[in-house]
């Protein structure tokens, strides 16, 4: 996938990154929008493959958005069925991969942060103007 940052500043940042149903791999973002407060990514797993690897983090807990596809995702050896409009958090420790099950791209958004560090939600933090 191309990524193409569009601007980048300190107040914000804006990337195109294509269409999300039409490539294959991953993209790490908060390097390009120049986010000081999590990792986020978008990735596609074509049909039938499986990432080549289990992980866990020491810090940061993620947050997965499936958005097309459909397939399976294992978390401390427990298998989980995933599709559109499944949504997984998964603790710092917790070992996890994923895989492909259908006939048709997985696409999803990762978000990573650090476990914890959320001190006010939207509600608290926003302000009209």
């Amino acid at each position: 996938m191309e990524t193409k940052v569009v601007k980048q500043c300190e107040a914000f940042g804006v990337v195109e990154v294509g269409d999300l149903f039409a490539f294959e791999g991953k993209a790490f973002l908060k390097d390009l929008t120049g986010a000081t407060a999590m990792e986020f990514s978008v990735g596609s797993l074509p049909a039938g493959e499986a990432l080549p690897f289990k992980h866990k983090h020491k810090q940061n807990e993620e947050v997965y958005v499936f958005l097309s596809g459909s397939g399976v995702m294992t978390l401390d050896g427990d298998d989980f069925p995933v599709a559109s409009g499944s949504v997984v958090r998964v603790d710092p420790s917790v070992v996890r991969t994923h895989r492909n099950t259908g006939d048709a791209p997985l696409v999803f958004l990762c978000f990573q942060a650090k476990a914890g560090s959320l001190e006010q939600a939207t509600l608290d933090d926003g302000e009209l103007i």
